[in-house]
């Protein structure tokens, strides 16, 4: 006979629960062997997972005791909570309902009339006594004032609840918050918490008093027993109450296997404790007691006829005399045994008890279980717990607030968002002279007048250094900071600048815009957001969010139609443009391809090929803005090729020419303006030409000017400011530039500077007609501003750094008119020493009639 290990550690393998799926267990009997064995197999265990040993012979006088005793109201295996592992213990709702039904057949009123008792199911009087006998029994508030194991039980499942129902709550209430307007700081939380506290009283109900479980009476497999659909608790009361003795023996028994079943049940979508429970219960019987033996063969037959599987492992002292094992088998190890059974349960599943020869257990007083796992397992569950309950309300209210500091999240190695500290924004170094100074303006505000707050939406933050995106937004601020020193030296209301930084690309504009929407929420001294300067999906979901919370939007560069277009087509009334739209610019293309590009004749639209920027994720608007604007005019037939790299560019760029194009239509960002002019030069013949739009501007004259643009081609396009006025063409522009050399700032984008400026001074301008009335403090200035800005200019054009301008008198559609464009190139002559741009004409864009949103474009060429 091989040896063997101690036999507890046979048990303590049938008592591991697998991850996965739960195995059957047999009852084990031990046979020939001293009274008091099966105890000492299963004590090491006691403690460590739901346990009962009823000791005394004959204290239990019946199985309905027995089973009062193991799974009552004060049951030892619902007593038994596991330590060290947070796990509540087993609770027992529908065994102490049956017990319950079953122990009011002995509670006869004293008032009851001379009939029958217990009365018939379908007696309204019976049916009345036990309505109030089941509300004083389970009712919450009695069961939770007599038991405090019922308050304990209550509290860990609103626990449960919270965990499960307060982030998918969140998650929800951040969902439908995109479409709520006036509660903006409170939606989500309000939205959670009502959510929350609906789904946790609910839980509360159906599983303290145990109603979730209830339909199982009118499930389970023994159909004389079974509560009827529609049938009232105290009805079925009386059911029970008339029902035989094996008839309630059976059906307890099968209540107590169902509620362990329920208590280890892995629900696959609920985060139940069940998950952490990493052993079976244990229950230790003892088959010469005549109760015992009698629930032993009560538990054989339920398990027979209802094919129920327990989470429970039974030791049984069993016959002092052994069963002898047959004369062709050799003599097994326990353990040798155990597999057998298990493997027979596979095949075709064997009788539910396992007998074990008492000579053959080995029990040793070193024996320890390992159950180090076991402990893991439950940490691990309550890990998840808190992940889950954590993880929603920190995503949805600032993914990572750590590093980031209130109101801003890290995504991309940027921390964006809103935040006045500018350590915590940690800028571009460009920028800082300049931010630095816009710090030392607010601080230096007089507080004795109505301050108001200006927010500047744009890129302070690049993830890659090589990306240079913060000239534009060097320029827009120091536009602003131009305005906001000027106009507060006027020694009225105030203007304070605070920052929303979007990323780079603007990919978290909607983050930054719902953090500037939270914190205008209620201050009525919110006056606006200034920048948006690019055309890309995410400033569209920007401006959604601003807009609904009647939030005015200025963007400085963003030109794109398609833009403003963000409830279903129509666009956003907030929504106010300061730079011609690419519209104007398409058109300004068709007019100057019909006279010629310079040193050059008119252009066929066959021989123009127009090159879309298309990123992988759709999200840019810009490039296919413009190119759509081409294809509603006289050019529609131009061809088409789509890029998504820098490589792609290239070979498509080479396309074109192979196509006999004559000009290539530049449409997209600058970033890619190197690369058509290398493949342009390597690639076609010397009479193709470069015509670009107006995003190259700021890239191409600061790559002239270090003279380190690829082969100096000649390149003409459009800019939406007179390049040739950098200097100080007005003088607003010479009050910006002041500012600029007083700062020592480098690298400003000037186009982006009087842009800045002039989206401040139409703010100003619309602050002062509200000043012009009697107003009072709690008017809400962001509305009156959006109201005071449409026809702005209208009776008196406003004079600003990038020209004259007007706001039109349109419902809808809200852009400062007139606006130029100017046409340049860049002279690629043999020996030429000019880096500079070269004027060769101007547009000018304005209303066809005042009031619509439909514009003319005039142009001048020489």
């Amino acid at each position: 006979m091989p040896s063997e290990q101690d036999s507890r550690e046979v048990v303590e393998g049938l008592l591991r629960r697998p991850f996965w799926r739960d195995l059957p267990l047999p009852v084990l009997v031990v046979t020939g062997a001293r009274a008091g064995v099966a105890a000492q197999l299963a004590e090491r265990f006691k403690g460590r997972l739901p346990y009962a040993r009823p000791e005394k012979k004959s204290a239990n006088k019946s199985l309905v005791e027995l089973v009062d005793a193991l799974a009552g109201a004060n049951g030892a295996l619902g007593g038994n909570t596991v330590g060290s592992t947070l796990l509540p213990a087993p609770r027992f709702p529908l065994t102490e309902f049956v017990l319950w039904a079953r122990a009011q057949r002995d509670k006869k009123p004293e008032q009851w009339p001379n009939v029958e008792w217990p009365p018939s199911p379908d007696s309204r009087p019976g049916q009345e006594e036990l309505k109030h006998r089941f509300s004083a029994r389970f009712g919450v508030r009695p069961s939770l004032r007599a038991d405090s194991r019922k308050r304990w039980a209550a509290g860990d499942f609103l626990v449960r609840a919270a965990v499960f129902f307060v982030p998918v709550a969140t998650v929800v209430a951040w969902w439908l918050d995109t479409g709520i307007t006036d509660l903006i700081p409170l939606a989500p939380g309000l939205l959670a918490l009502l959510l929350g506290v609906g789904a946790i009283a609910l839980q509360a109900v159906r599983f303290i008093r145990g109603t979730a479980f209830s339909r199982w009476f009118r499930r389970h497999q023994y159909k004389d027993l079974r509560r009827t659909a529609g049938e009232s608790r105290p009805r079925y009361a009386l059911q029970l109450m008339s029902a035989s003795e094996p008839e309630i023996e059976k059906l307890l028994v099968y209540a107590m296997l169902e509620d362990l079943r329920q208590a280890y049940r892995k629900w696959p979508r609920i985060p139940w404790p069940s998950w952490g429970r990493g052993l079976y219960a244990l229950l230790v019987l003892d088959e010469g007691d005549p109760v015992h033996a009698r629930f032993l063969r009560v538990l054989d037959e339920v398990r027979y006829e209802t094919n129920i599987v327990p989470p429970l492992l039974v030791i049984v002292d069993g016959p002092a005399q052994p069963v002898p094992p047959p004369a062709d088998r050799e003599p097994r190890s326990i353990g040798e045994d155990v597999e057998d059974w298990r493997s027979r349960v596979a095949l075709r599943g064997p009788e539910p008890r396992l007998r074990l020869a008492g000579d053959k257990l080995v029990l040793t007083d070193t024996y320890k279980p390992r159950l180090r796992g076991v402990k893991a397992r439950a940490v691990g569950y309550w890990l998840a717990m808190v992940a889950l309950l954590l993880a929603p309300p920190l995503y949805v209210y600032g993914s990572n607030w750590f590093g980031c500091g209130p109101g801003m999240m890290w995504a991309e190695q940027q921390c964006v968002g809103l935040s006045d500290n500018l350590a915590e924004i940690a800028p571009d170094p460009s920028l800082m002279p300049i931010l630095e100074r816009i710090k030392q303006q607010n601080e230096a505000i007089d507080t004795r007048q109505r301050v108001i707050t200006v927010f500047y939406l744009g890129v302070l933050t690049t993830s890659h250094p090589g990306d240079d995106q913060t000239g534009g937004s060097a320029g827009e601020l120091s536009g602003i900071a131009a305005r906001q020193g000027a106009y507060n030296r006027l020694g009225s209301w105030q203007i304070k600048v605070e920052l929303a930084n979007s990323g780079q690309y603007f990919r978290h504009a909607e983050f930054a815009a719902r953090m500037i929407r939270q914190r205008a929420a209620g201050d009525p001294d919110v006056a606006g957001v200034i920048g948006v300067a690019w055309s890309r999906t995410e400033t569209q979901d920007a401006i959604r969010v601003l807009s609904d919370a009647h939030i005015p939007i200025l963007s400085t560069t963003n030109s794109a139609d398609l833009t403003p277009l963000v409830y279903h087509g129509r666009p956003s009334p907030y929504f106010f443009r300061m730079a011609a739209p690419n519209s104007a610019q398409a058109r300004a293309f068709e007019l100057w391809l019909a006279h010629g590009l310079p040193g050059g004749k008119p252009v066929a639209p066959r021989r123009v090929a127009v090159l879309v920027e298309r990123d992988a994720e759709d999200r840019e608007l810009y490039s296919k803005d413009l190119a759509d604007g081409l294809a509603k005019g006289p050019y529609a037939s131009a061809g088409q090729y789509p890029f998504a790299n820098q490589d792609e560019l290239a070979s498509k760029v080479d396309l074109a020419c192979q196509d006999g194009a004559e000009v290539l239509l530049y449409t997209g960002r600058a970033t890619f303006l190197n690369t058509v002019a290398d493949t342009r030069e390597h690639q076609c013949a010397a009479k193709v030409q470069i015509l670009a739009g107006d995003d190259v501007t700021e890239k191409l004259a600061q790559l002239l000017v270090k003279e380190d643009f690829t082969n100096k081609p000649a390149i003409s396009f459009v800019a939406l400011n007179d390049m040739r006025q950098g200097q100080g063409g007005n003088r607003t522009q010479t009050e910006i530039e002041n500012w600029i050399a007083s700062v020592k700032a480098t690298g400003v984008s000037r186009v982006h500077a009087w842009m800045g400026y002039d989206a401040l001074l139409a703010v100003t301008s619309a602050i002062n007609k509200i000043k012009a009335s009697d107003v009072d403090e709690s008017v809400n200035i962001a509305e009156s501003v959006a109201y005071n800005l449409r026809g702005l200019g209208v009776g008196g054009l406003i004079q600003g750094a990038s020209g004259k301008f007007y706001f039109s008198e349109d419902a809808e559609s809200h852009a400062a008119l007139p606006r130029g464009l100017w046409l340049f190139s860049t002279d690629s002559a043999a020996g030429s020493s000019d880096n500079g741009p070269v004027p060769r004409g101007s547009c000018t864009v304005d209303e066809k009639a005042p009031g619509t949103a439909e514009l003319e474009v005039k142009c001048s060429f020489g």
